[in-house]
Protein backbone atom coordinates (compact mmCIF):
# COMPACT_ATOMS: atom_id res chain seq x y z
CA UNK A 1 0.00 0.00 0.00
CA UNK A 2 1.40 3.36 -0.12
CA UNK A 3 3.60 4.51 2.44
CA UNK A 4 4.35 1.25 3.05
CA UNK A 5 8.25 1.50 2.26
CA UNK A 6 8.78 0.32 -1.37
CA UNK A 7 11.15 2.79 -2.79
CA UNK A 8 12.57 1.81 0.39
CA UNK A 9 13.12 -1.74 -0.14
CA UNK A 10 14.52 -0.62 -4.15
CA UNK A 11 17.15 1.42 -2.71
CA UNK A 12 18.29 -0.67 0.58
CA UNK A 13 17.38 -4.68 -0.69
CA UNK A 14 18.20 -4.67 -4.49
CA UNK A 15 20.90 -2.06 -5.53
CA UNK A 16 24.73 -1.36 -5.00
CA UNK A 17 26.98 1.48 -4.69
CA UNK A 18 28.81 -0.73 -8.05
CA UNK A 19 25.60 -1.02 -9.26
CA UNK A 20 24.36 0.19 -13.01
CA UNK A 21 20.93 1.74 -12.57
CA UNK A 22 18.67 3.58 -14.90
CA UNK A 23 15.36 4.51 -12.77
CA UNK A 24 12.01 5.58 -14.25
CA UNK A 25 11.23 8.61 -11.36
CA UNK A 26 7.76 10.04 -12.22
CA UNK A 27 7.42 11.46 -8.53
CA UNK A 28 11.34 12.17 -8.39
CA UNK A 29 11.91 9.67 -5.44
CA UNK A 30 15.27 9.35 -6.09
CA UNK A 31 16.68 13.20 -6.16
CA UNK A 32 20.40 13.50 -4.54
CA UNK A 33 21.87 10.03 -3.72
CA UNK A 34 21.38 6.23 -4.02
CA UNK A 35 23.46 3.97 -2.34
CA UNK A 36 26.45 7.03 -2.04
CA UNK A 37 26.07 7.58 -5.15
CA UNK A 38 24.97 10.93 -7.01
CA UNK A 39 21.65 10.43 -9.06
CA UNK A 40 21.74 11.80 -12.64
CA UNK A 41 18.27 12.86 -13.58
CA UNK A 42 17.05 14.29 -16.77
CA UNK A 43 13.88 15.52 -17.74
CA UNK A 44 13.76 14.86 -21.17
CA UNK A 45 14.38 11.77 -22.79
CA UNK A 46 17.34 12.42 -25.40
CA UNK A 47 19.62 13.56 -22.80
CA UNK A 48 18.56 10.75 -20.19
CA UNK A 49 19.33 8.29 -22.99
CA UNK A 50 22.87 9.82 -23.71
CA UNK A 51 23.57 9.60 -20.38
CA UNK A 52 22.72 5.66 -20.11
CA UNK A 53 24.59 5.01 -23.76
CA UNK A 54 27.79 6.94 -22.60
CA UNK A 55 26.94 5.14 -19.15
CA UNK A 56 27.00 1.22 -20.36
CA UNK A 57 29.95 2.25 -22.51
CA UNK A 58 32.03 1.71 -19.16
CA UNK A 59 32.28 -1.02 -16.11
CA UNK A 60 31.86 2.25 -13.64
CA UNK A 61 28.79 2.29 -11.60
CA UNK A 62 26.37 4.64 -12.31
CA UNK A 63 22.47 6.07 -10.63
CA UNK A 64 20.79 7.87 -13.99
CA UNK A 65 16.88 8.25 -14.09
CA UNK A 66 14.38 9.52 -16.41
CA UNK A 67 12.32 11.97 -14.40
CA UNK A 68 9.87 14.28 -16.59
CA UNK A 69 8.37 17.21 -14.86
CA UNK A 70 4.86 16.64 -16.75
CA UNK A 71 3.04 14.34 -15.79
CA UNK A 72 4.12 11.13 -16.43
CA UNK A 73 1.49 8.43 -19.03
CA UNK A 74 1.97 4.82 -20.27
CA UNK A 75 3.69 6.33 -23.37
CA UNK A 76 6.17 7.92 -21.68
CA UNK A 77 6.94 4.97 -19.41
CA UNK A 78 7.23 3.18 -22.85
CA UNK A 79 9.63 5.29 -24.39
CA UNK A 80 11.58 5.07 -21.12
CA UNK A 81 11.59 0.93 -21.80
CA UNK A 82 12.45 1.29 -25.36
CA UNK A 83 16.09 3.50 -24.73
CA UNK A 84 16.73 0.51 -21.72
CA UNK A 85 15.63 -2.04 -24.34
CA UNK A 86 18.37 -0.58 -26.64
CA UNK A 87 21.08 -0.56 -24.01
CA UNK A 88 20.60 -4.30 -23.58
CA UNK A 89 23.80 -6.61 -23.71
CA UNK A 90 24.31 -10.12 -22.62
CA UNK A 91 28.47 -9.65 -22.67
CA UNK A 92 28.59 -6.75 -20.93
CA UNK A 93 30.59 -7.32 -17.81
CA UNK A 94 27.35 -5.86 -15.88
CA UNK A 95 23.89 -5.70 -15.69
CA UNK A 96 21.90 -2.76 -15.89
CA UNK A 97 18.84 -2.40 -13.22
CA UNK A 98 15.87 -0.98 -14.37
CA UNK A 99 13.89 0.95 -11.74
CA UNK A 100 10.18 0.99 -12.75
CA UNK A 101 8.03 3.33 -10.52
CA UNK A 102 4.43 3.19 -10.09
CA UNK A 103 4.05 0.39 -12.89
CA UNK A 104 0.25 0.31 -12.24
CA UNK A 105 -0.52 4.19 -13.03
CA UNK A 106 1.82 3.33 -16.31
CA UNK A 107 0.49 0.31 -17.59
CA UNK A 108 -3.08 -0.70 -19.07
CA UNK A 109 -3.37 -4.26 -18.70
CA UNK A 110 -3.66 -6.94 -16.11
CA UNK A 111 -2.68 -9.85 -18.82
CA UNK A 112 0.45 -10.27 -20.69
CA UNK A 113 2.94 -7.40 -20.71
CA UNK A 114 3.22 -5.25 -23.73
CA UNK A 115 5.64 -3.18 -25.22
CA UNK A 116 9.34 -2.74 -24.26
CA UNK A 117 8.06 -3.42 -20.92
CA UNK A 118 7.09 -6.84 -21.89
CA UNK A 119 10.43 -7.71 -23.61
CA UNK A 120 12.26 -6.15 -20.67
CA UNK A 121 10.40 -8.79 -18.60
CA UNK A 122 10.30 -11.74 -20.76
CA UNK A 123 13.68 -11.69 -22.24
CA UNK A 124 15.67 -8.54 -20.12
CA UNK A 125 18.04 -11.45 -18.39
CA UNK A 126 18.96 -12.57 -21.42
CA UNK A 127 20.38 -9.53 -22.30
CA UNK A 128 21.62 -8.14 -19.40
CA UNK A 129 18.56 -5.60 -17.63
CA UNK A 130 17.03 -6.89 -14.28
CA UNK A 131 14.33 -5.53 -13.45
CA UNK A 132 12.79 -3.99 -10.27
CA UNK A 133 8.95 -3.28 -10.58
CA UNK A 134 7.36 -1.09 -7.88
CA UNK A 135 3.27 -1.08 -7.45
CA UNK A 136 0.37 -1.02 -4.75
CA UNK A 137 -1.75 -3.80 -5.78
CA UNK A 138 -1.00 -6.63 -7.90
CA UNK A 139 -4.26 -7.35 -9.26
CA UNK A 140 -3.82 -4.36 -11.09
CA UNK A 141 -0.56 -4.75 -12.99
CA UNK A 142 0.70 -7.76 -16.07
CA UNK A 143 0.58 -10.92 -14.44
CA UNK A 144 4.05 -10.95 -16.19
CA UNK A 145 5.60 -9.57 -13.80
CA UNK A 146 4.97 -11.92 -10.81
CA UNK A 147 5.34 -14.51 -12.79
CA UNK A 148 8.67 -14.27 -14.63
CA UNK A 149 10.55 -12.75 -11.20
CA UNK A 150 12.88 -14.37 -9.30
CA UNK A 151 12.75 -11.84 -6.29
CA UNK A 152 9.24 -10.95 -4.49
CA UNK A 153 9.27 -8.21 -1.93
CA UNK A 154 5.97 -7.90 -0.26
CA UNK A 155 5.22 -5.64 1.71
CA UNK A 156 2.16 -3.77 4.12
CA UNK A 157 -1.20 -4.75 1.78
CA UNK A 158 -4.30 -2.32 3.10
CA UNK A 159 -7.03 -4.99 2.16
CA UNK A 160 -7.08 -8.42 3.01
CA UNK A 161 -7.76 -9.70 -0.21
CA UNK A 162 -4.49 -8.14 -1.79
CA UNK A 163 -2.91 -10.78 0.45
CA UNK A 164 -4.68 -13.89 -0.74
CA UNK A 165 -4.11 -12.69 -4.54
CA UNK A 166 -0.64 -12.74 -3.40
CA UNK A 167 -0.88 -16.18 -1.55
CA UNK A 168 -2.18 -17.35 -5.12
CA UNK A 169 0.60 -15.65 -7.05
CA UNK A 170 3.51 -16.18 -5.45
CA UNK A 171 2.85 -19.11 -2.43
CA UNK A 172 3.81 -17.00 0.47
CA UNK A 173 0.52 -18.11 3.03
CA UNK A 174 -1.71 -14.79 3.56
CA UNK A 175 -1.55 -15.22 7.47
CA UNK A 176 1.95 -14.15 7.05
CA UNK A 177 1.40 -11.31 4.78
CA UNK A 178 -1.69 -9.76 6.14
CA UNK A 179 0.02 -8.86 9.59
CA UNK A 180 2.97 -6.82 7.78
CA UNK A 181 3.54 -2.99 9.04
CA UNK A 182 5.52 0.01 7.53
CA UNK A 183 8.94 -1.13 6.39
CA UNK A 184 8.50 -4.79 7.09
CA UNK A 185 8.30 -7.13 4.60
CA UNK A 186 8.74 -10.87 3.29
CA UNK A 187 11.46 -11.53 0.50
CA UNK A 188 10.84 -13.96 -1.55
CA UNK A 189 13.70 -15.92 -3.79
CA UNK A 190 12.32 -18.59 -5.86
CA UNK A 191 10.20 -20.62 -3.32
CA UNK A 192 12.02 -19.91 -0.42
CA UNK A 193 11.52 -16.94 2.07
CA UNK A 194 12.15 -14.64 4.70
CA UNK A 195 11.05 -11.53 6.69
CA UNK A 196 12.90 -8.45 7.06
CA UNK A 197 12.90 -4.73 8.11
CA UNK A 198 14.18 -1.51 6.12
CA UNK A 199 16.05 0.43 8.32
CA UNK A 200 18.11 3.85 7.94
Amino acid sequence: MSGCGKTSAAKKLFIKATDQVAIFDPLNDYQGELQGRKVRSYEKLKDFAAALIAGRKTTQGFKIAYAPKHETTEEDFDKFCMVVWGVGNGKHKKPLKVICEEVAEHTSTAGKATGYHGKILRLGRKYGLHSINMFQRGQEVSKTIIDNCQFACVMMQKADDSAHYLQRKTGIPASEIIPLQKLEYILQDGKAYKNGLITW
